[in-house]
């Protein structure tokens, strides 16, 4: 049996946000190598190994040839570190609208890894200054 460091891999939408939501990963990323972890950003090996023909705000496996290759690539690169070495997923908020990040989740649950959820934070209050109890 293999002893595995504690090695997260981060989950979440890239296709449609703006820099492939790259931000957020390494925001994410930063956080849980604070807290301990080893962690896999699929942001970073996306920078490594490159990114969709199109980039990733008009990626559409379904329609473009190009695409759907680059698709079939990252899925298989991102498979393949899930179930090598992770022993936890972090799944970003937002993670159920993206088709890779749903298959990532359901290779965790097969593996039975530790699963994590991004709480999303409540709407901006906007609250008056006379509205503020003392």
């Amino acid at each position: 049996m293999i002893n595995r460091k504690p090695t997260i891999y981060i989950a979440g939408g890239m296709r449609g946000h703006e820099d492939g939501n790259f931000p957020a990963f390494d925001r994410q990323s930063r956080l849980l190598e604070n807290q301990g972890w080893v962690v896999i950003n699929p942001a970073e090996m996306d920078r490594q190994e490159g990114s969709p023909p199109n980039g990733h705000e008009t990626f559409d496996p379904s329609t473009y040839y190009d695409d759907q290759e680059f698709m079939r690539l990252a899925l298989e690169r991102d498979m393949i570190e899930i179930c090598r070495n992770c022993t936890a997923i972090y799944m970003m908020s937002g993670w159920e609208n993206s088709r890779g990040a749903k298959a990532e989740w359901h290779c965790a649950k097969a593996l039975g890894l530790n699963i994590f959820y991004e709480v999303p934070l409540p709407p901006k209050c906007q609250l008056k200054k006379s509205e503020v109890f003392s």
